[in-house]
């Protein structure tokens, strides 16, 4: 079973939407890290979104075929509203310290897969 991190940096005010839109998509949980950007006083920006006020960044550790489920639903939030938004994967390689049960559902919904 191969796990990712998903990421999700937004404004602040757009916190709760986009919370809401992964959980629709099937992410139980994440970690919400406050902050802001930093800059020489010119406003900075990352793949044409400029970034400026309080940040969130949202932080899923999810099976990777559910990352992508809940990416693509991120993606389609972010494209038919106004959401400064940025969201990506990376891959984790040995993890640690998941719930039980949460293991469980992942192992269960993949026997159930083989079994179609």
């Amino acid at each position: 079973m191969k796990f990712v991190a998903l990421v999700v940096i937004t404004a602040s005010e757009y916190e709760d939407k986009l919370k809401s839109v992964a959980k629709e998509a099937g992410a139980s949980g994440g970690t919400i890290l406050q902050g802001r950007g930093s800059s020489s006083g010119e406003k900075k920006s990352f793949f044409a979104l400029t970034f400026e006020g309080n940040q969130t960044v949202i932080l899923y550790i999810l099976e990777e075929k559910l990352s992508k489920t809940v990416l693509k639903a991120i993606n389609k939030e972010i494209q038919n509203n106004p959401t400064d938004c940025v969201a990506f994967t990376t891959p984790i390689s040995h993890i640690v310290g998941l719930d039980r049960e949460v293991l469980k559902k992942f192992e269960d919904s993949i026997k159930q897969e083989n079994d179609l």
